[in-house]
């Protein structure tokens, strides 16, 4: 984590004020609950994106003796919790989507609606476009990526919607109109509960310590055993978690009178080319590596 990260975040930051203030305004004037909707997560996403800054510059103050296992944990937690508002705005746009479909829909300005969907898609684009080619920094910023990614689909949504809308007007399809506002957020809030529910999975996951995908453990074993080969390594115990960026390796190796580690020397040599193997994986290994004759000390 480094400052470029919390400037990267600020753009987010003031993109989401000034795409939420617009949103409300022009979502208040032609009637739209889309609009309104899209307005409110750019605010959800405003509040979310300052908890982010702030987590951010935290990490980065040096703070070893009160942390002395570093703060990874923040970042997956600011995400679970940026998830968990994201979902529930998704319920609350589909509850209310729903009492709208079910009490005759809602009467919207077409026109107005639609020029804003043009502007909020581009606009919306842009920024997540930005964030897509920054998104390996941190995973504040592959979250901020998410929600962009969700206002330009919405946006998108936006367009092709009071686009139907205006082909529809003055033809005997002009009952439709009404159901189409509300129909939009039930599709939006429908497709956008994926996103948060990913989120809160995959940084869940990371908060319990579990262990990370497997194609990742896979190849971690496989470096081990490479190693395992050449020093004539009887066994060994191999305990892998993932937070943020940071990967945990718990290593309990047993040798045995054959194996080719009989001095501490040659354990040194041992960690220093696990460790050289271990720099072809984007992550920060973290790893600690024990030798013993005893099982019972490695199991």
């Amino acid at each position: 984590m480094n400052t470029s990260v919390s400037r990267i975040l600020f753009v987010s930051t003031a993109s989401a004020f000034t795409f939420a203030v617009i949103g409300i305004v022009w979502g208040i004037y032609s009637s739209s609950q889309m609009i309104l909707f899209d307005g409110l997560y750019s605010i959800i996403s405003l509040v979310m994106s300052l908890m982010a800054i702030l987590a951010s510059q935290y990490i980065n103050k040096d703070d070893e003796k009160k942390f002395p296992f570093g703060k990874t944990a923040i970042q997956p937690m600011i995400v679970v919790m940026q998830a968990i508002v994201m979902g529930l705005l998704c319920v609350s746009a589909l509850t209310s989507s729903v009492i709208a479909l079910l009490t005759g829909g809602r009467e919207i300005a077409v026109g107005s609606a639609l020029l804003y969907g043009f502007f909020s898609l581009v606009f919306c684009f842009a920024v997540q476009l930005f964030f897509s080619k920054n998104k390996h920094r941190s995973e504040f910023i592959r979250s901020e990526a998410a929600q962009w990614f969700m206002d330009t689909i919405l946006s998108l949504a936006v367009v092709i919607g009071f686009l139907i809308a205006l082909f529809l007007d003055n033809t005997p399809w002009a009952f439709i109109i009404d159901y189409i506002d509300p129909t939009m957020v039930l599709l939006a809030g429908l497709y956008f509960l994926s996103v948060p529910i990913k989120l809160i999975r995959k940084n869940g996951k990371e908060l319990l310590m579990m262990t990370p995908d497997q194609d990742l453990f896979n190849n971690i074993r496989f470096e081990m055993a490479i190693l395992e080969r050449k020093y004539n390594i009887q066994d060994s115990w191999l305990r892998m978690a993932k937070m943020s960026d940071v990967l945990y390796l718990d290593i309990d190796i047993i040798v045995s009178n054959d194996s080719t580690i009989s001095t501490i020397e040659d354990s040194d040599m041992f960690r220093e080319e696990f460790q050289q193997q271990l720099d072809q994986y984007d992550v920060v290994p973290w790893v600690t590596i024990a030798f013993t004759k005893e099982r019972k000390w490695a199991e």
